[in-house]
Formats: C-alpha cells, sequence, structure tokens
C-alpha cells in the first residue's frame, strides 16, 4: 500500500512539473507576441487622433496574428503608469501623441528588451550616443497637408476671411496653421486667417467657444486641429451654416453638410505598418518621416 501511494505521489509530482513547464513558456510567449497600445488623452471616440491609433493597432495586429490590449489615458499624469503596464505586458508598445515624449523615453530605459513606437515625437534631439535603440519615432508634415486644405477654404469663402482652432499652442499645432495659412495666401492674397487656441485637445466647449468666435468675426470656414477640442469648433460650424475642414481622420461623416474636406495623417498606416515589421523582425529604432512624397 505504501509503495502503491509512493508512487501515485511521484505521478502526481511528475504531472505538477509537466504542467508548470508547459504553462511558463505559454505565458512567456504571449507577451513577447503581443501589442499595447496607450492612447493620449481624449479617448477613443475622438473621432481623429487616438481612434486612428486603434484603427492601426488592430489592423496590424490582425495580419501579424497578435492579440492586443488598449489602455485608455485620462490624465497625463497616467503617462509613466500606463507605459509601465503595457511594457510589462506586452513586447512592442505604441503611443500616440507628442505629449509622452518624456515618459516614453524612460519607460524605454527601464525595459531594454522591449520595443516602442510614438507618433508625433522623435529623439534626434538627444546626442547620437543618448537616443533609444528600442524606440521608433514617427514623424508627419502637417503643414503639407494643410496647405492644400488652405487653398479650399480660400476657394470656397465668400467673406474672405477663414479661421484656425488650434489645441495647445505648441510646434506640432503651429506646422498645421502655417500650412493653412500659406495655402490660403497663395489662392487669395488678401484673404484674413483668423487663430484662436482652446488650451485644450479634449474640452470640445472651448473648442465650440472658439469656433463661434471666429465665425461672429466673419470667418466662414473652420479648420480645427485640437483633437476631440476641436470637434466643438466643427459643430459651431454646421450650427452655424458654414464651412469646415476635417482633421487627422475623415470627419465628414459627423456634420456632412458642413465638413468639406480632410486633413488625412494616417496614423494608422504608421502604426500597422511598425507592428507588422516587428512580427516580421524588421523593428527599426530610430525617426521615420511620413510626408505626401511617401504617401
Amino acid at each position: 500500500m505504501r509503495t502503491r501511494l509512493l508512487r501515485l505521489a511521484l505521478f502526481l509530482g511528475l504531472i505538477t512539473a509537466l504542467v508548470s513547464v508547459y504553462a511558463a513558456p505559454r505565458h512567456v510567449t504571449a507577451a513577447a507576441t503581443s501589442v499595447t497600445f496607450v492612447t493620449d488623452v481624449g479617448g477613443l471616440n475622438d473621432n481623429g487622433f487616438n481612434h486612428l491609433g486603434y484603427i492601426g493597432t488592430t489592423t496590424g495586429a490582425q495580419k501579424a496574428g497578435w492579440p492586443y490590449h488598449v489602455i485608455e489615458t485620462t490624465s497625463p499624469s497616467d503617462y509613466a503608469k500606463n507605459l509601465t503596464i503595457a511594457a510589462q505586458q506586452s513586447r512592442l508598445v505604441i503611443a500616440v501623441g507628442f505629449s509622452f515624449g518624456d515618459a516614453l523615453l524612460a519607460t524605454a530605459k527601464k525595459f531594454p528588451n522591449d520595443k516602442f513606437v510614438i507618433i508625433d515625437y522623435d529623439y534626434t534631439y538627444l546626442p547620437a550616443n543618448k537616443r533609444p535603440t528600442n524606440v521608433l519615432g514617427n514623424d508627419f508634415t502637417p503643414n503639407e497637408s494643410s496647405y492644400l486644405a488652405g487653398i479650399v477654404a480660400a476657394g470656397v469663402s465668400k467673406t474672405h476671411t477663414i479661421g484656425f482652432v488650434g489645441g495647445l499652442n505648441v510646434p506640432l499645432i503651429q506646422a498645421f496653421l502655417a500650412g493653412y495659412q500659406a495655402g490660403a495666401r497663395s489662392y487669395d492674397p488678401k484673404i484674413k486667417v483668423l487663430v484662436a487656441y482652446t488650451g485644450s485637445f479634449v474640452d470640445q466647449s472651448k473648442g465650440k467657444v472658439s469656433g463661434l468666435q471666429e465665425i461672429n468675426e466673419g470667418a466662414d470656414v473652420i479648420y480645427p486641429a485640437a483633437g476631440a477640442s476641436g470637434l466643438g469648433a466643427l459643430a459651431a460650424a454646421d450650427q452655424r451654416h458654414v464651412y469646415s475642414v476635417g482633421v487627422d481622420t475623415d470627419q465628414n461623416f459627423l456634420h456632412p453638410n458642413s465638413v468639406i474636406t480632410s486633413v488625412l495623417k494616417h496614423v494608422e498606416v504608421a502604426i500597422a505598418n511598425a507592428i507588422e515589421d516587428t512580427a516580421a523582425g524588421k523593428f527599426k529604432a530610430g525617426t521615420k518621416l511620413w510626408n505626401l512624397k511617401n504617401n
């Protein structure tokens, strides 16, 4: 009887060991072949920047055959925490927005075996020997596409006054404005471009107030580059029956009667491309530029 019990104990011990050995690699493999997308403030329902990031993540993950996770950021104070959680559960982390710059750099140093992708930011300002070797930065040229939007806006304006509503007054948003102004003035040298900043990428009420103010000053085309805050400016244009220009994604579906065109950024293409490259073992740290020249 004692011999039989001893054999049973040994058998159960062997089964436990086999289960442990089998389970551990499965867990590690799952983490190694998954991607986590971390949104900026504004959430997935911003009908723009974050939404495009989600589309790019799901598209790239599907093509790579990887599972994906999403972490929504509600406050800038959560950047570091959310990136850390993402790095712990996946070997590829996607962050959209220049505001992640410092937090992502710090997180990438803590997780040197993980790979990171950031939109609208790069680390070329650092000395070559200080740049992260596990981060791909993606830069765009919104001045080029906004130039075309400026031509359209000037072409349809009857008051020779058009408006721009930015989010934060930072170089990235200034690039949208510069292109818009240059394009409009190339078509109508005397056109007036009104400029306002909401100070936010999430507050739609501020976007609407800014849009209405510019309309009251004579603008009959409004172009917001303000994230979810810009949705308020689009609503203002529709309410007052003037034209507007969407941004990042095709926003005509929001206001079919007033959004006459949209400045597309194709964030989703950059993200899907990064995921597919990583899955194929072709991840390359550094900076990638997206512009009209490369579609």
